[in-house]
């Protein structure tokens, strides 16, 4: 009866396909970095949100660990709300680097149609 009433809880595999790091990379994301981040929900500027995003991650050097990859062990603690449902929604193992997930993120969250106004607003601008 239990079960019934309480199904059993299963996770997404993760849509970020991160390079094993080697037995000696400590790669630990203190949480002080995680509140300095940016709180991306869907709503903000989204190129703001990946300019915050770099600055903080700029900020960790980790020896033998690409900036790359801290960027992209980052973004789930700055996504929220509809972003993070966003990316709970993208395929398993979808993004291995930071410009797929550029990429996919501006294609949601900048569209083409967001680039034809701002252009069109600057050219009837004169």
């Amino acid at each position: 009866m239990n079960e019934i009433f309480y199904p059993p809880r299963s996770t997404l595999p993760s849509c970020f396909n991160l390079p094993a790091l080697g037995t000696n990379v400590n790669l630990k994301l203190e949480p002080h970095y995680i509140q300095m981040l940016l709180k991306f929900t869907g709503l903000e500027d989204g190129y703001l949100f990946l300019s915050e995003l770099k600055e903080v991650c700029n900020m960790i050097h980790i020896h033998n660990v690409q900036i790359d990859v801290v960027k992209l062990r980052f973004v789930p603690f700055a996504l929220k709300d509809n972003a993070k449902r966003w990316m709970y929604s993208l395929p398993a193992n979808s993004i291995s680097n930071w410009h797929d997930f550029v990429k996919v993120f501006l294609r949601k969250y900048f569209s083409n149609d967001n680039t034809v106004k701002l252009r069109n607003k600057i050219t009837s601008f004169i």
